[in-house]
């Protein structure tokens, strides 16, 4: 044979040889380019008006701007990518209604399921679905499970019906400012409350839901809302808590091995009963015209010792050290300062007053001393100028001026916080001489003087920052919460540097020349030490 016989031999050889494997790489590919297409990849903030179907896999937060719809058709399966660290907070998604509109409305039998991506789920894989200003939001025959909150509304009228909240680490459902409609649900193993309603919500409507197996079932403050024809099981201790100048109607209900005890009302609010039933847990609701399906169970109630989330960070990484973790048993807060050598606080709750008691700690022996509050509703940021404290009352849309006597409060002076009919907000800070409070949205902050008076704007906005937590006076700037947890800005608010917090929620925070004081959420429902001492050990990350 010649040569180039040879050759011509060997390449038909080689290509009968080969000819499997090419046909096998050219079908694998075409199966993989078909998966790719059925798994729809979303995030960012949509540009236009979106129908979403079949699965969808959420890469990154997704926002719906004002003017913009989302419309999800039954059967969509939502899997938010799950994050469990707390270095990289930019990588948790969820679903954010800004302005838009959302309607996601399935079917009995083809539900739409908002969920995690992850094998093996937990609680808290992703943040929620989250409705600002939007008028006519539907969420129906759908299932929310694994969020930190299920679905929240701030100044909106969204309706959420036929639906599965569970498994969320605090809220199912939540609202501030809002109208919700919530009818025919089933709310169940949510970590807080299946239900909370606070802050100035109007004509809310809760009706037809069945409630089991968590904590607390519907919780209220400043909220006008009726409650009728539900059914609550097992909720020994607080099925339904209407505080802090809270209206309801709860009409027509049936509490299963629920006591009236579980009916909870606080000094200034009023609950209004029409044709309750309390009965035995040989009752049963009726069922609803979609099934309760799951892919897998979660075993626990978020909070529960079981919980697999990270509520509690390292105590020492590459930005700071916590020295101390004091204030067990105080519960959460919102209100912290460190002044002549202790840490002053409001609690969460009262125990001497009508309100949240105010208490002095010494944070060397732990020593507590509670002085009586009867004027001061929700206290959400504390300060000292030297001579005096100042609060600012999330609720009241006050800031009290006041000192402590022998067991009571007394209030010098007080003011309405500017932008009173957008709503409270949270922190406050003092220079000594003026004081600093953000807007409700955390597009400007104000400096006042102590009479209330506005001495100064700044657009924070237009500087590229929101703030929505609390702040404090450093001396040469500020701290306050964002970034990566913790910010650090000069006089100007720009960014010098940020550390990561010491756990999950910093809800108030202060210095003290040398140290940060912060109170942490960690979980609500843990009577763990919630008052952190932290110092500095490198805040030069950007």
């Amino acid at each position: 044979m010649s040569n180039k016989r040879r050759l011509i031999f060997a390449v038909l050889v080689i290509i009968f040889l080969t000819t499997p494997a090419i046909v096998y790489l050219y079908n694998l590919n075409r199966e993989l380019d078909r998966e790719i297409t059925m798994l729809s990849l979303k995030g960012g903030t949509l540009t236009q008006d979106e129908t979403w179907s079949g699965e969808i896999l959420v890469t990154e937060r997704v926002t719906v701007p004002e003017g913009v719809a989302l419309t999800i058709e039954s059967g969509t399966v939502i899997k938010f990518k799950h994050y469990r660290g707390y270095k990289e907070p930019w990588k948790g998604t969820g679903l954010g209604v800004a302005g838009g509109t959302i309607k996601a409305i399935g079917t009995p039998t083809k539900q739409i399921w908002f969920t995690s991506d992850a094998e093996e789920p937990i609680n808290g894989d992703w943040g929620g679905i989250e409705i600002v200003n939007s008028s006519d939001s539907i969420i129906k025959y759908a299932i929310v499970e694994y969020a930190v909150l299920g679905v929240s509304q701030m100044e909106s009228q969204a309706t959420i019906s036929h639906s599965i909240i569970r498994w969320s680490n605090s809220e199912g459902l939540y609202a501030e400012r809002s109208t919700p409609t919530f009818e025919y649900n089933t709310l169940y193993s949510n970590g807080y409350h299946e239900i909370a309603l606070e802050q100035y919500n109007t004509n809310a409507v809760i009706r037809n839901n069945v409630f089991s197996n968590g904590r607390a079932a519907i919780h209220t403050e400043e909220t006008s809302a009726t409650v009728e024809n539900n059914y609550f099981l097992d909720y020994l201790d607080e099925a339904i808590s209407a505080q802090a100048e809270s209206t309801m109607q709860v009409n027509n209900n049936t509490f299963i091995n629920t006591p009236q005890g579980a009916l909870i009302v606080d000094k200034g609010s009023t609950m209004t009963l029409n044709n309750n039933s309390f009965v035995d847990s040989s009752h049963t609701p009726p069922p609803f015209d979609y099934e309760d399906i799951k892919d897998r169970e979660l075993d626990y109630i978020p909070g529960d010792p079981e919980d697999q989330y990270l509520y509690i960070y390292d105590d020492v990484d590459e930005t700071r050290r916590t020295i101390k973790k004091i204030g067990e048993g105080l519960g959460f807060g919102w209100a912290i300062t460190y002044a002549n050598n202790y840490v002053w606080r409001f609690s969460f709750s009262n125990q001497i007053g009508e309100c949240p008691d105010f208490i002095r700690i010494n944070p060397d022996t732990e020593e507590t001393t509670r002085y009586r509050n009867d004027i001061i509703i929700n206290p959400r940021g504390l300060t000292y100028d030297g001579d005096y404290f100042w609060t600012n009352d999330f609720s009241g849309l006050k800031i009290y001026q006041f000192s402590y006597g022998e067991d009571s409060i007394e209030i010098i002076s007080f003011f309405d916080v500017p932008d009173k009919e957008d709503g409270g907000t949270n922190g406050l800070t003092t220079d000594g001489t003026y004081l600093y409070y953000h807007s409700r949205d955390g597009s400007k902050l104000y400096k006042l003087d102590k009479s209330g008076n506005i001495v100064e704007t700044t657009n924070l906005i237009s500087i590229g920052i929101t703030m929505e937590g609390p702040l404090v006076w450093t001396g040469d700037g500020f701290w306050a919460t964002g970034g990566i947890g913790i910010v650090r800005y000069n006089t100007n608010w720009e960014e010098v540097s940020s550390i990561y917090p010491p756990a999950v929620g910093v809800w108030a925070i202060d210095w003290d020349g040398t140290y940060l004081w912060t109170i942490q959420r960690t979980c609500e429902r843990w009577d763990d030490p919630k008052i952190y001492q932290i110092e500095i050990l490198d805040d030069s990350l950007d």
